[in-house]
């Protein structure tokens, strides 16, 4: 198989992704500590990849329901066993499509949250692996497309999160003023103190108010090569 189980959360999670390839990183699990969701409301992710975004916020938010949009068939096995091994099945459901083309009417989710492609269209190495990537480079659809649909699903007043590189921020801020989702609270990520911020998590709120809190940074690491930060060991090691 192409696929292996990884258990994550000291065990409280079981999770199936690629061998190799694109497999989930400290980027994905700080975004989903970021988020803060309410039941009732419906909210989707888009480019679940394994779904390990989604799958630590059902463990967060136990009355919420999660819908994940992901077009990669090696992903949709990872997923449909993932929500099966952790019993999400009432609470989590799969859509197989492309978000260039979402299946979905405007205006039908009050959160949207994902990790999406960091790096433009034949920047960098190319992977041998063409699923790595599409997750990590704009193939189908730019950051301004991307940003663009995200507007159309969000009812008003609804929230975006996202994990992003800090290298793109001026742009991402950007285009998300240009398509009416107003950066709410934002906070960079650094891999220790001292160094430049690598990553940047953000909340949009379409029709928002333009009011911005800046939160404190976040390490990675105590120290280069060090050992993670308390803040790291908490999400990655829960009680």
């Amino acid at each position: 198989m192409n696929i292996e189980l990884t258990p994550f959360l000291g065990g409280k999670l079981k999770v199936y992704q690629p061998k190799k390839g694109f497999r989930f990183g400290i980027d994905s699990v700080i975004l989903a500590y970021f988020l803060k969701l309410k039941p009732f409301q419906k909210i989707l992710e888009v480019g679940a990849g394994s779904g390990i975004i989604s799958l630590i916020a059902l463990t967060r938010f136990s009355r919420c329901k999660i819908w994940a949009l992901e077009r990669e068939p090696i992903f949709i096995e990872c997923l449909k066993k993932n929500v099966l091994l952790n019993n999400f099945k009432e609470r989590f459901f799969i859509i197989t499509g492309d978000f260039s083309l979402p299946p979905f009417k405007f205006e039908s989710f009050d959160v949207l949250f994902s990790n999406p492609p960091y790096f433009e269209a034949g920047r960098g190495r190319e992977s041998p692996y063409e699923e790595k990537n599409r997750a990590c480079r704009e193939k189908n659809l730019d950051l301004e497309g991307f940003i663009k649909k995200t507007s159309q699903l969000l009812k008003n007043r609804g929230n975006l999160f996202l994990v992003f590189t800090a290298y793109r921020m001026a742009e991402l801020i950007y285009l998300l003023k240009k398509y009416r989702l107003e950066p709410k609270t934002l906070r960079l990520v650094h891999s220790y103190p001292g160094e430049e911020a690598r990553l940047v998590l953000i909340r949009a709120v379409k029709n928002g108010g333009q009011e911005l809190r800046i939160f404190p940074p976040l390490y990675i690491y105590q120290e280069p090569k060090g050992d993670y930060t308390e803040e790291i060991k908490n999400f990655l090691f829960p009680s």
